[in-house]
């Protein structure tokens, strides 16, 4: 890693007392100029299915009278997309929103219930772990990484 910044340090954790792993914290810089500080294949996955999301979402708010409920729920997909793109760590924040707002429509239109809207919620659950728990995804937005070794 010869491109890592020279200002950069690392802030070691609290050990966990049973695995005996810590969270390294990292700039954004030297989190980033790291090769697993760039988007992969999964990221760009989720950014593409974001933006259908957005896109489904905008059709509905053009198809219900523009309601401004349905562009706002086309808009934060939208936003959460472009911040996993560009590597903000507010985007994570978003589509854990999307998930509740997913969820909460799957469960108070339940007579309309279809296995369309539980695959979505599914999805979105399923990105919402991968940006919590990944080694990609926490090196990326929350400028962290999972280590054994390092100083006592």
């Amino acid at each position: 890693m010869s491109d890592m910044p020279d200002e950069g340090k690392f802030d070691y954790g609290a050990r966990d007392p049973v695995t005996g792993e810590r969270w390294v914290y990292v700039s954004r810089e030297m989190a980033h100029a790291h090769p697993k500080g760039q988007l992969g294949a999964v990221l760009y996955l989720v950014v593409l299915y974001l933006v259908a999301v957005a896109a489904v979402r905008f059709y509905e708010f053009t198809q219900f009278g523009f309601a401004p409920l349905h562009l706002l729920l086309s808009v934060v997909p939208m936003l959460g997309a472009l911040g996993l793109y560009f590597r903000l760590p507010l985007a994570v924040v978003l589509i854990v929103v999307v998930f509740v707002i997913a969820a909460y429509q799957l469960v108070t239109n339940i007579g309309n219930l279809n296995s369309l809207g539980l695959l979505q919620v599914f999805a979105l659950g399923a990105v919402v772990v991968y940006l919590l728990t990944s080694e990609r995804a926490n090196l990326i937005y929350r400028h962290r990484y999972r280590s054994f070794k390092g100083p006592e």
